[in-house]
């Protein structure tokens, strides 16, 4: 498949996805007066939204740094879990407002970074003591749960990924606490995002896919090479970074395909120093191998195309 084809084939699963018109599409792609000037004020209330925003989030944190010695603990709970709960309404409210529908994606931005400031402010100053982990694992806890159901509610691609990353954490930080090995851990964790990033690639959230590709097949590898190498079943990194780069070719995704290809690059290497590190052989064999196998991609895409596909 080309890139034109590509790029063709991921319009079409875009505007399925969003329900976008051929008329739609054929306005924007004429440049219709309506498209400019809608496009210009979007972009222009977004970039005075954002920093806007940046400003108030800038005074408000700094105001906060200069009384904090000042505070007792209700006012430090307020003035930190107070601000970013507030965040996350106000988006709520903007979702179910067409007029302020892009300013609820920074408001949970927001949300998702303060509120877990406020819950940490929270438990310091009332803990007594104990594994700071179990903290850690309330604050995952609860911002997997809220985030959760924001997602269920308003189906928010920004809250796909909060709801990710603080269930990963729950989920990670039980399997420490519970003394699991830390390279099954990472297998586990590696794998699920994996799984999430095909759910999220065939959903209206595609665009967070090579996101959660990325650091899914990193994580899975990354811990695969960790744990297999210089053991005795080392070679199963060859196949492993091999399935990442074939189920690239599959779900059209760079993220695992570089991701992939780093891997079998590394293991190559790495098994080529430690045996042909003064023979010619092994990396002579390797190019040639490599020939081969280009070779045969060329002859499969031509029998594919005269053969297999005409024949359907």
């Amino acid at each position: 498949m080309t890139m034109k084809q590509d790029a063709i084939a991921d319009i079409v699963s875009t505007a399925k996805r969003h329900e976008i018109t051929l008329d739609e599409i054929a306005a924007a792609m004429k440049g219709s007066v309506e498209f400019k000037v809608e496009q210009s004020s979007g972009i222009l209330g977004r970039l005075f939204g954002y920093i806007g925003g940046l400003f108030v989030f800038a005074g408000l944190a700094i105001y906060i740094g200069m009384q904090w010695d000042h505070l007792n603990s209700a006012a430090r709970i307020i003035l930190t879990l107070g601000p970013g709960f507030c965040a996350f309404v106000m988006a709520i409210v903007c979702c179910d407002d067409a007029r302020f529908e892009k300013a609820a994606t920074p408001l949970f931005l927001v949300a998702a970074i303060l509120e877990p400031v406020g819950i940490l402010v929270t438990l310091k100053e009332f803990a007594h003591g104990g594994d700071p982990a179990y903290g850690l694992l309330f604050l995952h806890f609860t911002m997997a749960l809220q985030q959760g159901c924001a997602f269920y509610a308003k189906q928010r691609t920004l809250l796909a990924l909060t709801t990710i990353y603080f269930t990963l954490g729950f989920f990670a930080i039980s399997f420490d606490l519970l003394n699991i090995n830390e390279h099954l851990i990472g297998l586990v964790i590696g794998s699920s995002l994996l799984c999430i990033g095909w759910a999220l690639d065939q959903s209206r959230h595609k665009p967070l896919a090579g996101l959660v590709y990325f650091f899914g097949s990193g994580l899975f590898l990354g811990t695969s090479y960790d744990w297999l190498n210089n053991k005795a079943g080392e070679f199963l990194i060859l196949p492993l970074a091999c399935a990442t780069i074939f189920l690239s070719t599959v779900a059209r995704s760079r993220a695992l395909l570089v991701v992939g290809s780093i891997t079998l690059l590394c293991y190559v290497g790495d098994f080529m120093y430690d045996h042909f590190k003064d023979n010619l052989a092994g990396p002579v064999g390797l190019m040639l191998i490599g020939f081969m196998l280009i070779g045969f991609g060329a002859i499969a895409v031509r029998i594919n195309n005269k053969y297999i596909r005409e024949s359907r």
